[in-house]
């Protein structure tokens, strides 16, 4: 089996993971007795670890070989996903949801960090669209089918569905992935970790590529467990309507990927850059407006398409930093990137209780704006 479509099935999962909680938060609330606030902070559960255990295992997979590294991270991952099904209490489905996301960090850096050595430059942002059609997939699956599973027989049946298709994802990669033959990798060492890193920061693109990410994560992501509750406080919707919404963002996350060739050829990377910025940006100022549930929907594709045109970008520039420290190149890029998805949902709320729901917004549509003008500048500036 070729490789994309083996590395295709981890990263599914390891996407799906992070956003089966989305949705379905008010229902976690009510079984639970705790407030909405309280469970959404689930997701940070999930991505802090998830963002700090990157350095460590992206540098382990450098040393200890990435494909191994997956396959073990598989496995926890999928352990996790049922501890969390049959969690008796808050404290245990939290630390099922903190496990998994420590684990859930040694799959797509580590899948893009394949990626990179073996494909070439020109080749390779193509390559990463294909893994990130999987892990788009993912987040379709785990926001809508959660959503509509949960709807109709509780959210703990969606972690269950969850532990079956992470079975099967286990299952494929231990069977087909292999390390690549004659890799040169050197030893494990403590002091070799240290050496990966000052690497990859010895680069000058470095600090560009890592702000914008972790902006990306707080702006973008940190709205997500919120959906659900802001719908239903308008009357516009519940777990399943939160759930197409959010699939809404996964379908811009499609349209991307078909587009990109086209885009590239036609913008230049940078230009892709600075119109995916302005697209969400557009996005989050839309957002303001209010409306159905479909009318959101939309709006979450636009701001979909804008965030993978600029994200993928820097996809691309991450797996370039450091060729011969690969995977912890990778592993840094995604540590800031999900690092920021684990303040994402504490920064809104802060933002919700003292400028609004609007004002929120209306600074989440400045700063994906910004972000992606300053960050094509920075670049541009730097050689790329």
């Amino acid at each position: 089996m070729r490789l994309l479509p083996v590395l295709a099935t981890s990263c599914f999962v390891s996407s799906m993971s992070m956003r089966i909680v989305d949705p379905v938060v008010p229902d976690i609330a009510r079984d639970m007795a705790i407030s909405a606030a309280s469970a959404a902070l689930l997701a940070s559960a999930f991505t802090f670890p998830y963002a700090l255990g990157q350095p460590l295992l992206g540098a382990l997979g450098d040393t200890l070989g990435k494909a191994r590294i997956i396959k073990i991270s598989l496995a926890v991952m999928m352990l996790c996903l049922l501890a969390a099904a049959i969690a008796p209490s808050i404290d245990a489905l939290y630390a099922a949801r903190i496990i998994g996301g420590a684990a859930g960090g040694g799959i797509i850096p580590l899948a893009f960090a394949l990626v990179g050595d073996r494909f070439a430059m020109l080749e390779r942002q193509v390559a990463l669209s294909k893994l990130l059609s999987a892990i788009i997939a993912g987040q379709l699956t785990g926001s809508v089918g959660s959503g509509l599973i949960a709807s109709q027989y509780g959210w703990r049946v969606s972690f269950v569905a969850a532990t079956a298709l992470a079975f099967a994802a286990l299952a494929m990669t231990l069977w087909q992935l292999k390390p690549r033959p004659l890799a040169e990798r050197p030893p494990f060492k403590v002091s070799a970790l240290g050496n990966g890193y000052r690497s990859v920061f010895k680069n000058p693109r470095t600090i560009v590529c890592f702000t914008a990410v972790f902006i990306e994560g707080i702006v973008v992501f940190g709205l997500f467990p919120y959906l659900a509750v802001m719908l239903e406080q308008r009357g516009a919707g519940g777990l399943k309507e939160a759930g197409f919404v959010l699939a809404g963002f996964a379908l811009g996350g499609f349209i991307y990927t078909a587009l990109v060739r086209v885009m590239l050829d036609r913008l230049g990377l940078l230009n892709v850059m600075r119109v995916g910025g302005a697209l969400a940006g557009l996005g989050f100022a839309t957002l303001t407006l209010g409306g159905s549930w479909p009318v959101e929907m939309a709006v979450f594709v636009l701001i979909g398409v804008g965030f993978y045109m600029l994200h993928n970008s820097l996809q691309t520039q991450a797996t370039e930093l450091a060729p011969d420290a690969r995977g912890s190149a990778v592993a840094a890029h995604a540590f800031f990137f999900f690092l920021g998805q684990a303040v994402g949902p504490i920064a809104y709320r802060i933002a919700f209780d003292s400028v609004g729901t609007t004002g929120a917004l209306l600074a989440a549509a400045v700063m994906m704006t910004l972000t992606g003008m300053l960050t094509a500048a920075g670049l541009s500036r730097r050689g790329v």
